[in-house]
């Protein structure tokens, strides 16, 4: 008899999609995946949208058939179409982050080609996306409507729409949406739509906390550290933390290595910070490997080890960490943990001012100047120097200056080099303000004028420029620009002098011998005879002239001393 019922049903077909689709449920449940392929492809092909649904997840979790991202999409479009939710949120899905083949399998192959004949990648687009998790969130899908607030949110493929992120969030975080708590706790906490509100930032994250979400931990645990929305609290910060830390956060694992780095609510521990920030670094958390770094470089309670230092610097330089790519150049500079190599200084400077680091920039523009590590190269220079000032770097300003004073690369042209002397120097540069102070006290280019050449002297010489200190010392002393004032003369002369500048030395001899009312040839001889020391040939004129005079009374004293006006080459430039 159950021959002939089978028979019949054979004769006869399964019935109704609707029947198909019932016993291909069925079939699932027990586990016999193919046999729930073959009755749902039954359906699915008389247009059953749950069934196409279904032929779609067997496709894309790879359930009774070869697993094939594409042939999922095919099915789920269909479903998606006739209006299936669930279908609709997968597709939205699959389109935002894309769906790369099977790994080692090679689709050129022939094989594969007959297996796969529409392909095995899902490329990203963002317009797809978009499309269908509104199409499902409009639906009540709850995960659509947080992925929606997402999309949003982070702008990825569309313009962000904050007012529009927060709708969605908020409409999911309502029926319990972990992801959208997240998200909409985010939000607020960031102020993107205004005043940021930690407080409620804080409800939502609680939330979703609560439903074991590491993140939400993790920011709890910030928001107890900053005391933002919540009275600061270490003790709670660290136990939120640790939380999303045992949960396998990098970040949560890397906020708690710091804690205990600094003793910040936890008794400092050095052990227990590098577990913690190398369990971050191992997930690739760079800031770790940073931090990793930095505790190994200079110890921190541990034995200090440049060799592990550097390693961890590279691991983050390699996965583009800005800081650790300035950092592992300079230690190729300087051979420190790595063996000296200019070349891979350049390498890794050039990295870093690529990803916009302004004083990485500064330093390979240096390097392609002086062609160290690199082929001399002033159009490279100066390129990267007009990188660096534009994000307001004065010294690199100062460069470019210098570039157009002395035609390297560009045609000499005083003028654009006093602008960018000037610009460089308002911007703090001491060189700048030094150069700029003694080309306006010699009259270099520019009408001559004491009183600005006074004034930037003064700025470089409070930033503790030897030269600026000279030139300023000698604008005191001999009344240009400035008030005469010898005691302030003194002071800055002397301050150069402490530093060994034979200019200094010079110039305070002139003072005591010459421009003081009550002379001291002792106090001048004993400073002349330092810069003598120092192989100051200038000194050894005047001190051969003082004892002279000394040896032979002139009617007018000092008269064969002549004394030297500040100028740019004064001091170190």
């Amino acid at each position: 008899m159950r021959q002939v019922f089978r028979a019949a049903k054979k004769f006869l077909g399964r019935g109704s999609p609707e029947d198909a689709f019932d016993q291909g449920l069925k079939a699932y449940e027990r586990g016999q995946h193919k046999a729930a392929f073959d009755a749902w492809l039954e359906a699915a092909r008389a247009g059953h949208a749950k069934a196409q649904h279904r032929i779609g997840r067997l496709y894309d979790f790879g359930e009774g058939v070869l697993r094939n991202a594409v042939d999922a999409v095919g099915w789920y479009r269909q479903a998606a179409e006739q209006g299936n939710p669930d279908a609709q949120a997968r597709l939205a899905e699959m389109y935002y982050y894309g769906c790369e083949g099977a790994k080692g399998l090679t689709p050129t192959d022939d094989a594969l080609a007959r297996l796969f004949p529409n392909g095995l990648k899902i490329d990203q687009d963002y317009e797809e996306a978009l499309r269908w998790a509104r199409a499902a969130a409009e639906q009540g899908v709850v995960s659509a409507q947080a992925m929606l607030g997402y999309m949003h949110a982070s702008g990825f493929g569309i313009k962000p729409d904050y007012e529009e992120a927060e709708t969605w969030y908020r409409r999911a975080a309502e029926q319990g949406n972990a992801a959208a708590q997240l998200g909409l706790g985010t939000l607020l906490a960031g102020g993107y739509r205004g005043k940021p509100d930690p407080e409620a930032a804080r409800a939502w994250f609680q939330k979703a906390a609560e439903q074991d979400s590491p993140m939400a931990w993790y920011y709890l645990g910030s928001q107890y550290a900053a005391g933002l929305g919540v009275a600061q609290d270490a003790a709670e910060a660290a136990a939120c933390y640790r939380r999303a830390a045992d949960a396998g956060s990098a970040a949560a694992q890397r906020a708690l290595g710091t804690l205990y780095t600094r003793g910040f609510g936890v008794p400092q521990d050095a052990g227990k910070a590098e577990t913690w920030l190398r369990k971050a670094a191992v997930q690739g958390d760079t800031e770790a490997m940073v931090l990793l770094g930095e505790l190994h470089s200079r110890g921190h309670g541990v034995q200090p080890n440049l060799f592990e230092a550097a390693a961890w610097y590279r691991g983050a330089a390699e996965l583009g960490n800005r800081r650790a790519q300035h950092v592992i150049a300079q230690m190729y500079l300087a051979g420190t943990g790595v063996p000296k190599d200019e070349m891979e200084a350049a390498r890794w400077y050039e990295r870093a001012a690529g990803q916009g680091d302004s004083q990485a920039q500064l330093r390979i523009g240096a390097f392609y100047a002086e062609g160290r590590g690199v082929d001399r190269d002033y159009n490279r220079a100066m390129d990267w120097f007009r990188r660096a000032a534009e994000q307001g770097n004065p010294d690199a300003g100062y460069n470019i200056a210098l570039f157009h004073s002395l035609g390297l690369g560009v045609p000499r042209n005083p003028a654009t080099a006093l602008d960018w002397y000037r610009r460089a120097a308002e911007q703090g540069s001491m060189l700048a303000q030094f150069r700029l102070g003694a080309i306006f006290a010699s009259g270099d280019g520019v009408p001559q004028d004491y009183k600005e050449g006074a004034k930037w002297s003064r700025k470089a010489a409070e930033q503790g420029h030897t030269g600026a200190q000279v030139n300023l010392g000698r604008f005191f002393m001999q009344g240009l620009g400035v008030p005469q004032d010898l005691a302030e003369a003194e002071r800055w002369l002397t301050a150069a002098a402490q530093k060994k500048e034979a200019a200094a030395m010079v110039a305070l001899g002139e003072l005591n011998a010459i421009w003081r009312p009550d002379k001291d040839m002792a106090q001048a001889e004993r400073w002349l005879v330092q810069a003598v020391e120092l192989d100051d040939d200038r000194a050894k004129t005047i001190l051969e002239q003082l004892r002279a005079r000394n040896a032979t009374p002139q009617d007018k004293p000092g008269a064969a001393m002549a004394t030297r006006m500040p100028e740019a080459g004064n001091g170190q430039a």
